[in-house]
């Protein structure tokens, strides 16, 4: 696991470097989650979750889709965008989306389905950047169920492979040739941070990562990622389903006394 924290900064320090000038995102590792997920902090600062379950029996390639898919959320201002979409259709919490008309929610889900697909695709296009495969980096999305804000998994896999020979590799050529010691910094830094040692308001940006225990139910503000899967999104749907019936039952089975 170990060996994965480190590639992931090792991936985030590049990223950074390419894209944001090294401004650093803060990455979180969170124990016992499969969560991954981008967001942008009050401070405006770029902040990526990631599940340490989710990531324990990933393939180098699928790591490194799955990080470059989340700068791909960072980068074509995902977060921002999703803030802006919830706002627009009055979502505040995941109950809320369940709650959406049939129009509003086909059209909401449109919305936040197109922002993965985009992201896939410039995931992709980081993947060639690389030198790595891009479908053998994303093969894990065939595990992956449709929900309100994902496409079906094997949807997504389609379309990268439909697109892969129009994408344009993204050139880290002037970022790699710069990049020796900035990897090495990462490498001291992944000595990952207890979250329990921090100052409780510390904006230190040379904390690179931390390690976390979160909550089940979360609130990270602008959050933009992988947070719902397809079990999640079933055990919602049946508890609505059963809020929904139950006051029916009672009724029937008063009336029936």
């Amino acid at each position: 696991m170990a060996d994965h924290s480190l590639e992931v900064l090792k991936l985030s320090v590049l990223f950074d470097n390419h894209f944001f000038n090294g401004a650093p995102t803060q990455v979180h590792f969170i124990q016992n989650s499969t969560m991954v997920g981008t967001w942008v902090d009050e401070q405006g600062a770029a902040n990526l979750s990631v599940g340490l379950d989710r990531i324990q029996f990933m393939s180098s390639d699928q790591l490194a889709f799955l990080i470059a898919h989340e700068y791909g959320h960072l980068v074509l201002k995902h977060p921002q965008k999703t803030q802006e979409i919830q706002q627009q259709y009055g979502i505040v919490s995941t109950f809320d989306e369940f709650m959406l008309s049939f129009d509003s929610k086909r059209d909401y889900s449109k919305l936040m389905r197109d922002m993965e697909l985009q992201a896939d695709l410039f995931g992709a296009k980081l993947m060639l950047g690389l030198g790595r495969d891009p479908v053998s980096g994303a093969s894990f999305l065939l595990g992956e169920t449709k929900s309100i804000q994902h496409p079906e998994g094997t949807l997504r896999l389609a379309k990268i492979k439909a697109g892969e020979s129009n994408l344009i590799a993204e050139d880290f050529s002037d970022t790699f040739s710069d990049l020796a010691m900035q990897l090495s910094d990462a490498e001291v830094l992944a000595a990952l941070v207890p979250s329990d040692t921090l100052p409780v308001d510390s904006n230190d940006s040379t904390v690179k990562a931390v390690v976390e225990s979160w909550p089940v139910a979360v609130d990270v503000g602008d959050y933009a990622g992988d947070t719902l899967y397809g079990f999640e999104v079933s055990v919602l749907l049946t508890v609505a389903v059963l809020a929904c019936a139950l006051p029916r039952w009672w009724r029937r089975t008063r009336v029936g006394q």
